[in-house]
């Protein structure tokens, strides 16, 4: 790597976070960009408190509580529903959030999932940390089983990949979290 794009390489990550968001805030998005995801939620703070607490995405970027038609027909709910929200994230720019919606006025049915194993057409939130085994004992010590231990899916002489857990939200949805080797 020749020496002015090193220096590029390094005066970027050093910036200030500020300058960060700001130029990505700035930059249009593609059709393509997921920018979070909505879980609906049976129960709001203690879903918040598994994401926020549990996961480690201790920004609250926006909650508020939304009703309506054009929510109704969104959504297909029944008149006079609505949906309380809260929009968390990681410290940075706004991607990658979770966005939890419970909804309110009417009652929802849950989603049928086989557990101890994936679904077909089941979703899975990938987290990447450092941490693995911290943030673990602190799913853990929440309350919450995995579905597998700290597993690395190769293990040679030759190659060594990440270590993973799988485990599910309080509502059953499939958590993946990795953490780099």
């Amino acid at each position: 790597m020749n020496t002015d794009r090193r220096t590029l390489l390094i005066g970027s990550a050093l910036a200030p976070a500020g300058l960060a968001a700001t130029a990505v805030a700035q930059t249009p998005p593609s059709a393509v960009q997921l920018v979070r995801c909505a879980l609906f939620v049976s129960d709001l703070d203690a879903s918040t408190a598994f994401y926020r607490d549990g996961i480690g995405l201790p920004e609250l970027l926006f909650e508020a509580a939304l009703q309506g038609a054009p929510l109704e027909r969104l959504l297909g709910l029944s008149g006079g529903a609505g949906v309380r929200f809260r929009i968390l994230k990681a410290e940075g720019p706004p991607y990658g959030m979770v966005a939890l919606f419970q909804e309110t006025g009417q009652t929802l049915t849950r989603a049928h999932k086989t557990q101890g194993t994936v679904n077909i057409g089941e979703g899975v939130l990938v987290f990447h940390r450092l941490d693995l085994d911290a943030m673990a004992a602190r799913l853990a010590a929440l309350g919450h089983a995995f579905i597998s231990g700290p597993e690395r899916l190769v293990d040679t002489p030759q190659r060594r990949t990440d270590r993973e857990v799988m485990l599910r939200d309080p509502d059953g949805v499939l958590i993946n979290i990795i953490e780099r080797a």
